[in-house]
């Protein structure tokens, strides 16, 4: 009787254990990239991203990715409770960027024009963690 609650008791333990696992997996900071496309020609100083991000807390962690060397970067304001000036923050490769955000607003990343005059355009990638995405 006592060993089949001792076996009980494992089981559950062992399950239990799996539970938290699996949430504390789940749940960490998926990072995501996302492609820009400065067009051929463009005069625009900044080129934004299409698809818009939402901070899961009060930080944004962006990567410069393929394709982005050094430059400046910046949040769009979408969605915002409290109108707020995000200024551009200058990135370069294997350097994190944080910058404060409104926890729960949208944004969209803009990279500064590369002035690009190849007469092709030019896809730059930025990764991002800790944030909701979605299509404009």
């Amino acid at each position: 009787m006592k060993n089949k609650k001792f076996q009980l008791i494992i089981v559950v333990i062992v399950l239990l254990s799996a539970m938290i696992t699996i949430i504390f997996c789940c749940n960490r900071g998926r990072k995501y990239t996302i492609s820009i496309t400065i067009p051929a020609g463009s005069t625009e100083a900044f080129i934004y991203s299409d698809e818009e991000i939402s901070p899961k807390g009060n930080t944004i962690t962006l990567y410069a990715g393929e394709g982005m060397g050094d430059g400046e970067i910046v949040l769009k304001p979408i969605e915002v409770k409290e109108e707020n000036a995000y200024e551009s923050t200058y990135i370069t490769p294997g350097m994190p960027v944080k910058m404060s955000v409104e926890k729960g607003a949208w944004f969209k990343i803009g990279v500064n024009n590369l002035q690009n005059s190849s007469g092709e355009d030019i896809i730059v990638y930025i990764t991002v963690s800790d944030v909701d995405i979605r299509i404009e």
